[in-house]
């Protein structure tokens, strides 16, 4: 591999060299197969780095997701290095009654939710974000506001800040159910940044939770509702029928002979709990133990990261000792989850 010779804090600042090799990006992304000898070539001049066509298609096809072509633009020019991504979720709560924790408060919430009362929805005050967001904007002056975020469900207010090239910093509010719950997502924010945002939420809300924790909210609310986001099991024996009404599937080999679904219960996704998979080929449902979990609420830039590897689910299999494995999309977060026949 050639030695880069390439300056970053140079060609940081260099909008000519940046928009030429966000340009080969998106084109080598576009390209059913590796990019042509020319673009990697002039790829290659353009960094500094001595690749084959074969390794910048690789880059080139995470472009859009689940990396921005700035981020592939930075990784080209560090050694296949992606820039770091700290993303975080808080959650603003106004309810009249008294709550003692913000835990407490998340299940309140999703115990109203489930029972649909209407008594109890109505102690969550609706709260106008407009003044909210115009503190947000005052206090965080000179980032951009996405043009069209009002096209977005619930997203109230979206602003980013791009001075650093390939490190974004990001703010997005959305309104959640009813517009009784505000959700917070931060990207790359610094602690001031932080401490900001938190003093915002504390005007409007009386409850803001930086610690969301599914399984903490479950036993909770657990005694009151033990069939939350899915009936843990069916009087009798456990069927297919019921497990695709229930709970979460992910399925492969849609349409063949060889299709598998697997299914988990998104409130019991942890090790030692149980999951099923049905064979069609052999009409059978299997019961499954959960020996692994990742979900991406719990470190997103881990789990987007992790996501690249398409082998990512085998090589888990391996490590983790898993008889089989399935990446899931619930209602709450995604999950990469390993299992064990039962």
């Amino acid at each position: 591999m050639a030695k880069k010779t390439i300056n970053w804090e140079t060609v940081a600042n260099d909008k000519e060299v940046l928009s030429r090799v966000e340009t080969l990006a998106k084109e080598g992304a576009a390209m059913s197969g590796d990019i042509t000898q020319e673009m990697c070539d002039e790829l290659n001049a353009l960094t500094g780095n001595g690749w084959k066509s074969s390794k910048y298609k690789e880059f080139c096809d995470t472009y859009d997701w689940p990396w921005e072509v700035e981020e592939v633009v930075y990784a080209l020019f560090h050694g296949g290095k992606y820039p770091e991504k700290k993303e975080e979720e808080w959650f603003g709560w106004k309810i009249e009654e008294s709550i003692d924790s913000d835990q407490d408060a998340i299940a309140f919430f999703y115990l109203c939710q489930y029972e649909n009362d209407s008594e109890k929805c109505n102690k969550y005050d609706q709260v106008d974000v407009k003044p909210l967001n115009e503190e947000v904007l005052s206090a965080f002056a000179g980032w951009e506001i996405e043009e069209d975020w009002e096209k977005n469900d619930y997203v109230t207010f979206w602003c980013s800040n791009k001075e650093t090239y390939g490190y974004k910093k990001m703010l997005k509010l959305y309104n959640g159910y009813l517009g009784r719950m505000l959700s917070c997502r931060m990207l790359n924010f610094d602690e001031k940044e932080k401490e900001t945002i938190l003093a915002l939420l504390q005007k409007y809300y009386n409850h803001v939770s930086c610690d969301f924790d599914i399984q903490k909210t479950y036993q909770v609310i657990e005694p009151e509702m033990p069939s939350l986001f899915g009936a843990s099991a069916p009087e009798g024996e456990m069927t297919r029928e019921f497990l695709e009404e229930n709970w979460v599937v992910s399925s492969y080999d849609e349409g063949e002979d060889c299709q598998l679904d697997y299914y988990m219960h998104e409130m019991r996704c942890f090790p030692g709990e149980k999951a099923y998979c049905y064979s069609h080929e052999d009409d059978e449902l299997r019961e499954l133990e959960i020996v692994h979990v990742i979900a991406r609420m719990d470190n997103a830039s881990l789990y987007d990261e992790l996501i690249q590897d398409e082998d990512v689910l085998m090589n888990g299999e391996e490590e983790y000792g898993a008889d089989c494995s399935a990446e899931f999309t619930g209602m709450f977060s995604c999950y990469l989850m390993w299992f064990k026949e039962v």
